[in-house]
């Protein structure tokens, strides 16, 4: 956030009757908390996806490797 947003911020809080500035603060924690949720899944996908690759013996190929093998087997039907 820049400074020009944290003092806009302020100046419309301000200007909130109280129970609105807990309302603006809730929304604020809450997206901090859907931030922190988004990138923790995205950690634990990567993480169980490259699991999967190791157990099934395919964690060796890159994404062009797995590019091309789709574009074959799609070629195939």
């Amino acid at each position: 956030m820049t400074i020009g947003h944290a003092e806009q911020l302020r100046d419309v809080i301000e200007e909130l009757p109280g129970e609105k500035v807990l309302e603006v603060l809730d929304f604020a924690k809450f997206l901090r908390w859907q931030d922190l949720v988004e990138a923790r899944e995205i950690i634990e996908f990567d993480a169980w996806a490259e699991n999967l690759a190791k157990e099934k013996g395919f964690a060796y190929l890159t994404e062009e490797d797995v590019a091309q093998i789709v574009h074959e087997f799609r070629r195939e039907r």
